[in-house]
Formats: C-alpha cells, sequence, structure tokens
C-alpha cells in the first residue's frame, strides 16, 4: 500500500511552513524592525525603551520563522522517508501532534495538511498491518 497522498499533503504543508517561515523572518520582522527605528519620541528615555521593545519583537518574530523553517525541512525529510507497505507508528503521530501545533498558533493550512497526512498515515497502518498477518496466516 503506498503513501503517495500522506507525501504529498506533508510536502505541501512543509513548503507552506518555510514559505510562511520566510516571509515571516523577511517581511513582517523587517516592518517591525522599520516601525521601530521610525518611531520617534521627544525623550531619551522613552525612544530607547520603544527600540528595546521593538528590538525584542523583532528577535522574537526572527526566532518563530527560524523555527518554521527548520520544522519545514525536518518534516520535508520526514515524507520522504515514509515507507511503503509499512506500518510506521511515530511519524504519523508527529504529524498529528505538529497539526494540533500548527492549529494552536493559527496556521491552517499546516494544521490541515499535517492532521490529514498523520490520520490517513494511522488508517493505512492498520490495513498494512492486517495485510501482513493475512500474508504470515497464508504461508
Amino acid at each position: 500500500m503506498n503513501r503517495k497522498l500522506e507525501r504529498r499533503l506533508i510536502m505541501v504543508g512543509s513548503i507552506w511552513q518555510i514559505v510562511s517561515g520566510l516571509l515571516t523572518i523577511f517581511v513582517y520582522a523587517s516592518y517591525i524592525k522599520n516601525e521601530g527605528l521610525n518611531s520617534s519620541y521627544n525623550t531619551l528615555a522613552k525612544l530607547e525603551a520603544a527600540q528595546s521593545i521593538f528590538g525584542s519583537m523583532y528577535m522574537f518574530s526572527v526566532t518563530f520563522g527560524m523555527l518554521f523553517v527548520i520544522l519545514g525541512i525536518l518534516n520535508f525529510v520526514l515524507a520522504k522517508t515514509l515507507k511503503d507497505d509499512k506500518a510506521e507508528v511515530k511519524k504519523p503521530i508527529w504529524f498529528i501532534l505538529l497539526g494540533l501545533a500548527s492549529y494552536l498558533v493559527m496556521d491552517l493550512l499546516g494544521s490541515l495538511m499535517f492532521l490529514s497526512a498523520g490520520i490517513l498515515a494511522l488508517a493505512k497502518n492498520k490495513s498494512i498491518s492486517k495485510m501482513v498477518n493475512y500474508q504470515f496466516q497464508k504461508q
């Protein structure tokens, strides 16, 4: 039983994670940094406080974007190593957990892709294990 559909769902989710991570780093974080640099306040203390806040928000955005890029690359590799005709247990659970985490951070496309792939993989695991048991009984 092939896992072509799960691989494709995971690859679409991985590509989406990489793209959204890069957009977060280069577009959103740059926008935050520019807003911090363009802020003008009447006292030096207020200016330094605002720049500190914007700097922290910038670092958080870059870190969040890098997390998405790293997870996207990891999931792309995991999709390539998903084996046909073998019951995979850990990878589908990983994809379901990742789908739930994506849902919590409001990444709805990633959540849909990873939850669907994880549930399909677990469902196919049941069929694969029944096929293997049937082949052993036949011999």
